[in-house]
């Protein structure tokens, strides 16, 4: 099957053969040897609008169980979001930012949640795109900012508690900055698509790369070398997936659902409701 609704083109990347599991199944088979169990979760971003890729990302949802936190625009979501959000039993909604803009000079990467702007206007902003998302999804949007571009200044953090915000998800790097302690990180570890032709566009990165990052962030916390209690994330960009990467999301659910020593958590049990919040 594949379903290349946003991607530029496919690639030729084979599906996972026995090989390239091998190293994934002995890391999991290493969990359930200690008696514990992985936990993951799957991040979307750029959610806007609903389309057939973002449908077909649902479907994919409900076929396998698997929750998914979908990193919604504020100023791109709308009322068809809304319904097909309410509609999937497990589908909930980040904040993704604002609206998804560059505000930094030129040659300084793409930042919209950086300090090009004054801190009062990036909050603002924050604070009108958690009321946009609350009056649409209610009970599905979970506050947590998901940086567009995986960019946010870190001056940024102590703020986000004070106004409601019960944590944050970029991308996953070892030295990263320390978030209040009412501020619950937990950060992509496995981007399915690669970004560096910017002509070509987004394209799979390979099963093989996939599953060395998963299975690198899961042996980092299984030896102490990582936080334990940061749940391993899955990262895809629906409006951007290739046939590939949509056949290798397929295979890693049915792979995993196999497999005992495997937990998909919820956005909402990651960051649950109970915990501390400090309204705006």
């Amino acid at each position: 099957m594949g379903f290349p609704f946003g991607g530029t083109f496919a690639t030729t990347d084979p599906p996972m053969t026995d090989e390239r599991v091998h190293i994934l199944i002995t890391e999991l088979d290493a969990w359930t040897r200690m008696g514990q169990r992985v936990q993951l979760w799957w991040r979307d971003d750029d959610a806007g609008e609903c389309c057939p890729a973002l449908e077909h990302l649902l479907a994919l949802s409900t076929r396998h169980a698997v929750p998914c936190g979908l990193a919604a625009v504020p100023m791109r979501a709308g009322e068809s979001l809304r319904q097909v959000v309410n509609e999937c039993e497990h589908a909930w909604v980040l904040q993704h930012g604002y609206a998804h803009i560059n505000h930094a000079p030129k040659g300084n990467g793409a930042w919209e949640l950086g300090l090009h702007r004054p801190t009062s206007v990036v909050l603002e902003e924050l604070r009108q795109g958690m009321l946009l998302l609350e009056k649409l999804f209610a009970a599905r949007f979970v506050p947590v900012i998901v940086p567009p571009w995986n960019r946010m200044d870190a001056a940024l953090l102590p703020y986000l508690p004070v106004m409601g915000y019960r944590g944050v998800s970029a991308a996953y790097k070892r030295q990263r900055p320390v978030p209040p302690a009412d501020l619950v990180r937990a950060d992509a570890h496995c981007d399915l698509l690669s970004w560096k032709d910017k002509k070509a566009g987004a394209r799979f990165v390979g099963s093989e790369k996939c599953v060395r990052e998963l299975v690198s962030h899961l042996a980092a916390k299984r030896t102490g070398l990582a936080d334990a209690s940061e749940p391993t994330c899955v990262l895809t960009h629906h409006m951007e997936m290739d046939t590939a990467a949509w056949d290798f999301l397929e295979l890693l659910f049915s792979l995993l659902a196999t497999h005992p020593a495997t937990d998909w958590m919820r956005p909402a049990d990651i960051w649950p409701i109970s915990q501390t919040r400090t309204r705006r």
